[in-house]
């Protein structure tokens, strides 16, 4: 075990205290992507209005990261921002309990949308910037986030056989105050001066290659809407126990944790362009293998081992990309348009599109599409950005 933590740590990092943050905030989302739809379900609402919700949820995530992303590279002070839109959070989500009806929910899950949206874009930029020039063990420290996710996906998963989903928000409001208390441990002192200059933000934005990296990365996550907003649902349909859909969300991640703890040898041979352009091939393969066959376990567990391919390895060449293209005083924006274009956009119009599907045939048709999106993600890679 000493030995692991030794390969783990980073010389000259706040290791722990960055790590945790990470833990928190993806044991949240640990509670969001398998169950929060299995939770809308519970309070009776339809799949077309639990995909209209998630696009909801994902068309604030295009605006307010860039709102937060601005306000952080004008001030400097990343980690109050961080602080505050934690708070507000909690504040927010606290009125889950007494709202009910389409409307009451879609204003919670906006406003709770907008100050979330400060989190981890300000974080990434903080995480980076201890980091300097050693980006390549970025991993080592993001790791700590799957396992996070993959631990409350397997609790929750044993805890709702016993009792009912709709006990959901008690165990996020529980790790929104986790999330608080771990940002009041990190000082985030490396902030950009004002020497540093790069070109105009804009400019930066029509670079050919960086439009195609953000168009590549707003595919694959427009991929991921089906998977993040109905794989828990699609698998319940088929008969499938929340204790196996909790393992099979948990395995994935497992897959996403090996990776990263291998990630910074693997782009010491592989150049960060054939990482990209695979994963959106895997991804591709992963969601029509879902959607076709499912019924069959074992193709489905191979299925979910490709998530160190479709995240693990995607969201490591991503944060290389942003902090290689996004420079100086635009890292904050950059951060934030990645996560508005990709998760923001790419995310909302996924979910909205597989609400829209799911009535065809429970499901199948949308993994479909999110392959074909993958598919033309990947293209779009190979073609538009250079080596």
């Amino acid at each position: 075990m000493s030995i692991i933590i030794i390969m783990l740590t980073v010389p000259n990092v706040p290791y722990w205290r960055l790590s945790s943050f990470y833990f928190f905030y993806f044991a949240l989302l640990g509670c969001i992507s398998p169950y929060w739809g299995l939770f809308l379900d519970e309070r009776g609402f339809t799949a077309q209005q639990i995909g209209e919700l998630m696009a909801l949820f994902g068309l604030v995530r295009i605006i307010a990261p860039n709102v937060w992303g601005w306000l952080g590279d004008m001030s400097g002070r990343r980690m109050p921002l961080l602080r505050l839109g934690t708070a507000v959070c909690f504040l927010i989500f606290m009125n889950i309990f007494w709202v009910d009806g389409f409307m009451a929910m879609a204003t919670i899950m906006i406003g709770y949308g907008f100050f979330w949206a400060a989190v981890l874009p300000q974080f990434e930029v903080i995480t980076l910037n201890y980091l300097q020039t050693q980006t390549d063990h970025y991993s080592k420290i993001r790791i700590w986030g799957s396992i996070g996710f993959a631990v409350f996906v397997l609790v929750l998963g044993w805890v709702f056989d016993h009792i009912s989903v709709a006990n959901l928000p008690v165990f996020m409001l529980i790790l929104l105050a986790a999330i608080f208390v771990s940002s009041l441990t990190v000082q985030g002192r490396f902030q950009v001066g004002e020497h540093d200059e790069t070109n105009g933000f804009l400019f930066l934005v029509k670079h050919p290659a960086v439009f195609a990296f953000l168009l590549a990365g707003f595919l694959m996550q427009m991929s991921h809407g089906a998977y993040y907003t109905f794989f828990s649902l699609f698998l319940e349909k088929q008969g499938y126990s929340k204790s196996m859909i909790g393992f099979l969300w948990a395995l994935g991640v497992v897959a996403e944790v090996l990776i990263f703890l291998v990630a910074h040898r693997l782009f010491a041979h592989v150049n960060y362009k054939t990482v990209l352009i695979v994963s959106l091939l895997l991804a591709a393969i992963r969601w029509w293998f879902i959607g076709n066959f499912s019924d069959v376990l074992w193709l489905l567990l191979i299925m979910q081992l490709l998530h160190a391919a479709t995240f693990g390895t995607m969201h490591a060449v991503s944060m290389y990309y942003v902090h290689r293209f996004f420079k100086g005083r635009h890292q904050g924006q950059g951060q934030a348009l990645f996560s508005s274009v990709t998760y923001g956009a790419g995310g909302a119009l996924g979910a909205w599109i597989a609400g829209h599907v799911w009535g065809w045939d429970q499901g199948v048709s949308m993994f479909e599409l999110a392959a074909l999106s993958a598919l033309l993600g990947a293209a779009i890679a190979w073609f538009g950005i250079r080596r």
